[in-house]
């Protein structure tokens, strides 16, 4: 039998679909009985309260049958498995999910996966991942998260809870595995950073030369993996707050704009656009050559979008929203390196809801691509690493824009943490999942909110730790670093007009400003060619003869190293040139 996938183009708002279901990884650690739904018998392993289930064979994820649910009477109407499970246990879960309807008058609607809980005799109930927006041409889709299970807990029943009753489904693929715990984490990640960010430079002296009291000495500038922070404009270039300008010109080579380049700030009124002072802090922060991200062209949840927009039909919301991406592009394009498109699109479907096109986020990609095809695109969100409720879906999206070719060129994760207590197993099995989308990952806005300096600085150590040693994150931006510009005074670094660092904010300098900077001094000649590693950046070269520098050089260190030949004067007192290899 063939299912037909009706038109999507309507005009009301989403409905909610909570889905609630299991995954593994490997066959032989499966908790689920009959996850795979391969057996068209239920006795013993799923049951439906309120639904119809039955084994199905026309359409199925992977394998010979998928489970088919219908005549549902509640929104919990759906395929339950209770499951025996361990304490103090982190555990994965993962299905797959097509939907064979939409509810009337709808675009799209919302899948939740759900884990209740039997701990210390009461039922605690957890929201394991979302799906929003999931439209019926979507197909075959993955849900999956990781839950722990809190001391006391004896069992785990999984559903589908799907708030929309006429909504029938196929499920397949269902799994719950045991999230292994890896004790060797920390020396696996330092290993990881010295292949990932480290390359081979070797410096030897052109053949047939010698030389007494040669060294050469490499004192790294700038690091190709980018650390920044968020910036507050009205501070930058402000003499009441030169400490602060001074500041982020030293310790960040990356920075974004915080809020005044949002739309709804730089258009209160429509037609009455003020740029000043975000393209006063650009000017600053480019001249000094710091590298800046673009946040945010559009910021899809109701309370960020302009006053004057919702009113408007949706051809005029859309005019509005192409006039708005050539009018600040007309003033950043060749200053900004990166745009946060629609922000924390998974959580905000404010331009979906009125424009009545699902996919207008697409068209909002397409049109900044098409004014500069150089800039890289984001999808920016949260609730993706410190919890799991969006982890699988920013990786869906992203690559169901890959597959619908719109120009995306990253994944940004917001990283925003409330409590010290991150479980590094958890973490890196976050970063894993989404970077299953085939695109480098961003942390654009790192926050550890704790009150506890040394605490939060043993949490920022481990998080910036996984970040700089995972292959598929590219960069670190903090959302701010200093209690007078932070939201949350909690999460600063640094502290006081002095900006003085706290343990944390210490901790941030010895890493970024040390332990992942390379400083080498080496001796030089025919005998002692240099072999070293060094991380991969901007550097400046120093040869020197008995303590003076008799030459300056500087290159760059990429991925493929660098060998560097050099050629001094007949009296071997000074370098006529320097030839790369």
């Amino acid at each position: 039998m063939v299912f037909r996938k009706p038109n999507m183009k309507l005009p009301v708002p989403s409905v909610i679909v909570n889905i609630l279901l299991i995954s593994v990884t490997s066959a032989q650690n499966e908790l689920l009985q009959n996850g795979d739904f391969e057996s068209s018998s239920f006795h013993g392993n799923w049951f439906c309260k309120g639904c119809s289930i039955t084994s199905y064979t026309a359409d199925v994820y992977q394998g010979t049958r998928s489970v088919k649910v219908t005549h549902r009477s509640h929104s919990i109407s759906s395929p339950h498995q209770k499951v025996s499970i361990s304490p103090e246990q982190n555990y994965i879960v993962k299905a797959y999910f097509k939907l064979l309807n939409i509810h009337p008058g709808t675009m799209y609607t919302t899948v939740f996966l759900r884990v209740n809980l039997q701990t210390n005799g009461k039922t605690v109930y957890q929201k394991v991942a979302e799906q929003p927006m999931q439209q019926l041409k979507f197909g075959w889709t993955e849900i999956s998260g990781n839950f722990h299970a809190p001391n006391g807990t004896t069992s785990a029943t999984v559903f589908l809870e799907i708030v929309d009753v006429d909504i029938d489904f196929l499920m397949d693929s269902a799994s719950l595995q045991i999230l292994p715990h890896d004790p060797h984490w920390s020396s696996k990640a330092h290993h990881r950073i010295q292949t990932l960010r480290k390359a081979p430079v070797t410096v030897k002296l052109a053949p047939g030369q010698s030389a007494h009291g040669v060294y050469v000495e490499f004192m790294q500038q700038k690091s190709s993996f980018p650390f920044g922070t968020a910036v507050h404009a009205d501070h930058l270039g402000n003499p009441s707050y030169q400490a602060y300008t001074d500041f982020v010109l030293k310790n960040f080579e990356w920075a974004v704009i915080a809020n005044k380049l949002k739309w709804k700030g730089v258009e209160h009124i429509k037609g009455h656009t003020n740029y000043t002072l975000a393209l006063n802090a650009i000017q600053l922060l480019e001249s000094h050559g710091i590298n800046m991200r673009g946040h945010n062209m559009f910021w899809g949840k109701d309370k960020f979008v302009p006053s004057w927009i919702p009113a408007m039909s949706p051809s005029n919301i859309v005019h509005e929203m192409q006039a708005h991406v050539r009018d600040i592009m007309s003033h950043t394009q060749g200053k900004l390196l990166h745009w946060d498109v629609n922000n924390e699109n998974l959580h905000g479907d404010f331009f979906e809801r009125h424009t009545t096109d699902p996919d207008i986020t697409h068209k909002m990609f397409q049109w900044i691509h098409s004014i500069d095809p150089s800039i890289k695109l984001f999808l920016n969100d949260y609730s993706v690493l410190p919890v799991s409720t969006m982890t699988t879906a920013i990786r869906n999206q992203a690559q169901n824009f890959i597959k619908s070719q719109v120009p995306i060129g990253n994944i940004g994760l917001q990283s925003h943490f409330y409590t010290t207590d991150i479980d590094i197993d958890v973490l890196k099995y976050r970063l894993d999942k989404v970077a299953e989308a085939g695109l480098k990952i961003w942390a654009t806005e790192l926050t550890v909110d704790a009150a506890d300096e040394h605490k939060k600085a043993a949490a920022l150590e481990n998080l910036l730790t996984m970040f700089f040693s995972h292959p598929a994150v590219e960069g670190v931006i903090l959302w701010h670093f200093w209690d007078g510009s932070n939201w949350h005074q909690n999460e600063a670094l640094f502290n006081g007009p002095g900006i003085t660092p706290n343990a944390a904010g210490q901790k941030y300098l010895d890493l970024v400003h040390g332990s992942w900077r390379s400083h080498i001094k080496r001796r030089l000649d025919q005998d002692h060619p240099v072999n070293v590693t060094m991380f991969k950046g901007d550097y400046v070269m120093h040869v020197r003869q008995h303590g003076h520098v008799i030459h300056q050089e500087n290159f760059t260190v990429d991925s493929t190293g660098k060998d560097l030949t050099v050629h001094l004067t007949g009296d071997h007192h000074h370098v006529s040139h320097i030839v790369f290899g």
